[in-house]
């Protein structure tokens, strides 16, 4: 069943892909999303922009399968009070970021946010596994995320997070489980642990 469930989503994506213009490939070296520097290989494209258009600003989706498999989301410069998503009507209530926010809080935060980016009600989210992670020359956060979808396969993924000037910068990656997160993990891992603020 698993099997077959995957078989569809690759279906999907690469339907999707077909039906969708825009894709571009993420250059091998270093990239800039809204200024959160992250050093790539090669093998990554950008959705476009139609796929991100309910985002923040200067907010990427990569992919390497397709993004119903896997997905690299990089979300540069969060303001205090503000929320990673932004919201599709007024009334959704979105958690928001505070500066003096403490790791484990950090990582509340992002749990909250995948609900709601998932959709409320229809995923169950986890995170575990917080540790300490250097971003550049500041120091950040990284944990591990399980999330469970009504009628689609186990999710798995990874965190990065960090604070430079009062604004909260996170990348995480997230792949159904276990074939498409074991197979991107280590240079999607790698993609995260890179990341650091460009230089003004």
């Amino acid at each position: 069943m698993f099997n077959r469930t995957l078989m569809m989503l690759a279906l999907a994506a690469t339907f999707a892909g077909c039906a969708t213009t825009g894709y571009s490939l993420v250059q091998p070296g270093i990239n800039n999303a809204g200024g959160m520097q992250v050093t790539a290989g090669s093998g990554w494209n950008i959705a476009p922009a139609v796929i991100t258009s309910g985002a923040r600003k200067g907010t990427q989706l990569w992919t390497r399968d397709g993004i119903y498999l896997d997905r690299l989301v990089l979300i540069p410069a969060v303001a205090d009070g503000e929320p990673l998503l932004t919201a599709a009507a007024k009334d959704a209530a979105l958690p928001v970021f505070r500066k003096d926010m403490l790791p484990n809080e950090v990582e509340e935060l992002m749990e909250s946010t995948l609900v709601k980016y998932f959709g409320e009600g229809n995923a169950a989210v986890s995170t575990a596994n917080l540790r300490p992670q250097v971003f550049g020359s500041g120091r950040g956060v990284m944990f591990d995320i399980d999330a469970r979808l009504t009628d689609s396969p186990t999710y798995k993924g990874r965190v990065g997070a960090f604070i430079v000037d009062d604004k909260l910068y996170t990348i995480w990656y997230i792949a159904a489980d276990p074939y498409y997160f074991d197979k991107h993990n280590a240079v999607a891992e790698a993609v995260i642990t890179s990341a650091r603020v460009a230089a003004p």
